[in-house]
Order: structure tokens, then sequence, then C-alpha cells
């Protein structure tokens, strides 16, 4: 018995203790611990079989001892009704040989009993530290996954906060291209509203030019015509009338 706890101990203790320094993951020792006290279980489960079995075969010797007795007390019961003292005397040997045979055997079975007792004792202790192992381990593993997500998070916007200027600046110039997307957008508005919008490039200034220049020659024609018209008109007067200077 004190050897099956130890070996527990050895489990639970070292191996597990081993398992943390290799093992970067807490949540894969607890696992292994839990299969290790789980294989111990099985293992005290197999041990308090053999010993029950064991203390069953005593009990099946015993059972045939006593029988063998019984038919040695009745041989000698026998041996006497013949007259046979001899006869009677070895049966009554024999019957004590048997009886010293299965007071001892008893013994044995009542040892055998106390130490199924105690593996029984020791696998239904082992049974409530298991469970009560694997009620912890539960809550652990939670805990390490909440604790994770916390510094994973956590770097996550360290990463963030280290690059926070960059980020605004990123930012600032995506507004400004909104911006100026913005104002073009709202002149081309204006412009298309405009009657003038649709004008060819230029024509403004040509148009004005053309007027320009056809004023200039619908000026000199009436200045010729004028002209004409004075000459025409002088030469009318010309008999009548003195020459006059022009005004």
């Amino acid at each position: 018995m004190a050897g099956l706890l130890e070996r527990v101990k050895t489990i639970l203790g070292s191996k597990a203790n081993k398992a943390l320094d290799s093992v970067e993951d807490p949540t894969e020792t607890l696992d292994y611990s839990y299969q290790k006290m789980q294989e111990a279980l099985q293992e005290t489960r197999s041990h308090i079989l053999e010993v029950a079995t064991a203390k069953k075969q005593l009990e099946m010797q015993v059972a045939k001892l006593q029988q063998k007795s019984g038919q040695y007390a009745q041989d000698a019961r026998d041996a006497v009704q013949a007259g046979r003292d001899d006869l009677a005397a070895q049966a009554l040997s024999m019957k004590s040989t048997a009886d010293q045979q299965v007071a001892d055997l008893q013994s044995h079975v009542q040892e055998t009993q106390n130490e199924q007792d105690k593996l029984t004792q020791a696998q239904q202790k082992l049974e409530s530290q298991i469970e009560s192992f694997r009620t912890q381990k539960e809550v652990m593993k939670a805990q390490y996954s909440a604790a994770k997500a916390e510094v994973q998070v956590g770097q996550a916007v360290s990463g963030i906060t280290q690059h926070a200027e960059d980020i605004s600046g990123t930012l600032q110039r995506a507004q400004d291209r909104i911006s100026s997307m913005q104002a073009k957008a709202s002149a081309m508005d204006e412009l298309q509203a405009s009657p003038d919008f649709n004008a060819l490039p230029g024509s403004a200034n040509t148009d004005s030019i053309r007027q320009q220049l056809d004023q200039a020659k619908s000026s000199t024609d009436v200045q010729s015509e004028l002209a004409k018209l004075k000459a025409e008109m002088q030469g009318a007067q010309k008999p009548l009338d003195p020459p006059q200077t022009p005004s």
C-alpha cells in the first residue's frame, strides 16, 4: 500500500513538475497530470481485483479443508463403531491437520481482506482527488485561456499605439484627399450649371475679335458711304452755292 501511494506521489509530483518545466502550455500539463491520475486509479482497481481473486482462492481452499475435516470426523466415528481405534486415531490426526490448515488459511484470508479494504479506501480517496483535480483543472484552463487572450489583446493594442502617428497621418491624408475630391465635385456641379460650360475653349475670345472686326468694317463702310454722299451733294450744289469749307 505504501509503495502504491509513493508511486502516485511520484506521478503527480516529479513527473508533473518535469512536465511543467518542459511544456510551455500549462493546459497540456494539466491534461497530462489528469491522465496519469486516471492511469493510477486504473492500476489501483487492478490491484484490488488481484487481491480479491487471491482471497477468493483462499476461501475456496478453506471450504475444501473444512469439508475434509468433516469427512475425517465422520471416518473417526465410523472407525470407533467398527472397533478400529487405530483408524479412528488416524482419522482424527488428519482432521487435526486439516483444522490447522483451515486456521492458517483463514488468517491469510483475513489479511487479504484487510489489504483489499485498504486498497478500496485508497481507490475511493484517489477518485475523490481526481474529481477535485478535474474541477480545478478546468478552472485553471479557463483562467489560462482568459489570461492568454488578455495578453494577446494587450499586445495588439500596444502595436496599434506604437503606430498611432502613422495611423493618424494616414487618416489625415485620406481626409485631405476626400476634401479635395469633394471640392472638385462641387466645382464640377457649378460649371455644369453655367450656360457657357459647353462652349468650346477660346470661343469667347474668338467671338469678341469677330465682333470688333465686323464693327470696324461696318464703320469703314459707313464712312465711305458718308464721303460718297457728301461728294454727290457737293457736286449737286456747285452751280448754286459757293464752295463751303468743310466743317
